[in-house]
């Protein structure tokens, strides 16, 4: 139209943070397939450490199959644990063997009692003399001073405190008989030797019906083939080599103690480490497939599986192992396994020292810190940090980037207000003249 002046594009605003977001997005493309690889390599170190794992467990299993101390181990059953308890103390000093035990006596601790004793407890007891109660135990005396202001729970709490305070392994008590509150004194350790002997200066005994001897301190007795034996308390412990015996009742026939081979937790062991190999297995076939996280490491993992596989022959030898062709896991002849170790004991363990001598080395190798495992890890860590370092360096690029475009933007922003600046002007003078149409 004659007499308009039009100025293309450089009227209004813009939104630049729209187009500056579009091009951090496109820009972060890389940082995101960076971050996927990342991912991907934690998962192959992650799965990685899950085969360290396993080949750890096999380790610790192998390291107690091989200890020949557990082709010691025993167990022992007691005819009536109601008057005998036992409790191993050294599997190799044990003989299999079967022992009747008969219990004549169990160990008791002295105790004095008063015949008579007092209605009130916590009331003074007016006929006391100022005198003083002596109690020896163990070689040491204690005196302990009463009068007609104490009561008999005052008396009983003065007995405790002086002990206490000397050391002295007694106690004294309040026995309630139903009517009268009475005297307890009683030598805490069982045992012959430690009795109670107690005198009075004044008239406390006297008082309280005189004490008599309530329960004489004895050790406990057993018989073993005719032979008697006492112990202070009632547990035997030098009586068989590597077991200590513990009565608790007594019995009027003998109590058959039965020691045995205990080849059960070396069987329990050696299938564990079996398990742990068939881990292995399951574990490479399940993660080096085609699809598989670790399918690049199989070689390495296949690598060390073969070298435990390879060890195992002194076992094959045995004729106690076996391979399933479809799924590669060893089996173990259990019944076969038990016989031997019954029958002929000695060729067991001397197979199982073989394959101690062939694997140990190996294992410390595969598990160590320069192991094939160790070092794949490590690699893992150092690509991990690279891609971690790739990363930061292309977010600093990026974020560089953005502000310079945004600076830029910020110019053109100003430049437009400029020129729409100039454009209003040139309208209020000459109005709408088209400067883009000059023809017309």
């Amino acid at each position: 139209m004659a007499g308009e002046i039009y100025l293309s594009n450089l009227t209004g605003g813009f939104d630049y943070q729209q187009i500056l977001d579009s091009m951090r997005a496109l820009k972060s493309q890389q940082i995101y397939l960076l971050q996927s690889r990342e991912d991907q390599i934690k998962q192959k170190k992650s799965a990685l450490s899950d085969y360290a794992k396993i080949l750890n467990d096999f380790k610790s299993y192998f390291n107690k199959v091989t200890d020949l101390f557990e082709l010691d181990k025993k167990k022992v059953s007691v005819s009536d644990e109601n008057v005998i308890d036992v409790i191993i103390t050294d599997d190799t000093k044990l003989i299999p063997s079967t022992i009747d035990i008969q219990v004549n006596q169990l160990a008791k601790n002295d105790v004095w009692l008063t015949n008579g004793g007092v209605d009130d407890q916590n009331e003074a007891i007016s006929d006391l003399d100022s005198a003083t109660l002596s109690i020896t135990y163990q070689g040491n005396t204690i005196d302990v001073s009463y009068d007609n202001t104490m009561s008999l729970k005052d008396i009983v709490s003065q007995i405790n405190s002086t002990a206490a305070n000397s050391d002295m392994n007694i106690s004294a008590s309040i026995f309630y008989d139903g009517s009268q509150y009475r005297l307890l004194i009683q030598g805490k350790d069982t045992g012959s030797d430690n009795t109670v002997t107690i005198s009075d200066s004044g008239n406390l005994s006297s008082t309280l019906g005189d004490f008599y001897h309530a329960q004489t301190a004895q050790n406990a007795q057993i018989s073993i083939y005719d032979q008697t034996i006492e112990s202070s308390d009632n547990s035997f412990e030098n009586v068989i080599a590597g077991l200590t015996i513990n009565v608790k009742s007594t019995s009027s026939s003998p109590v058959n103690i039965n020691i045995q081979q205990d080849f059960e937790p070396f069987m329990d062991d050696l299938q564990k480490m079996i398990d742990k190999y068939n881990e292995l297995v399951d574990f490479i076939k399940n993660n080096t497939g085609e699809n598989g996280i670790l399918s690049d490491e199989i070689s390495t993992l296949q690598s060390v599986r073969s070298g435990i596989f390879n060890r195992f022959d002194p076992l094959f030898e045995l004729g106690i192992l076996s391979v399933d062709k479809d799924t590669g896991h060893i089996s173990i002849d259990s019944t076969k396994l038990k016989d031997m170790l019954y029958t002929d004991e000695e060729t067991v363990k001397s197979k199982i020292s073989q394959l101690k001598d062939n694997m140990y080395d190996y294992l410390i190798y595969i598990t160590g810190s320069d192991s094939p495992i160790k070092l794949k890890q490590k690699s893992y860590d150092k690509q991990i940090q690279n891609i971690e370092e790739s990363i930061e360096l292309q977010k600093k690029r990026i974020d560089e980037e953005i502000k310079s475009l945004k600076m830029q933007f910020v110019a053109l922003q100003q430049l437009m207000a400029q020129m729409e600046d100039i454009r209003q002007r040139i309208a209020a003078t000459f109005g709408n003249v088209s400067l883009l149409n000059s023809n017309q």
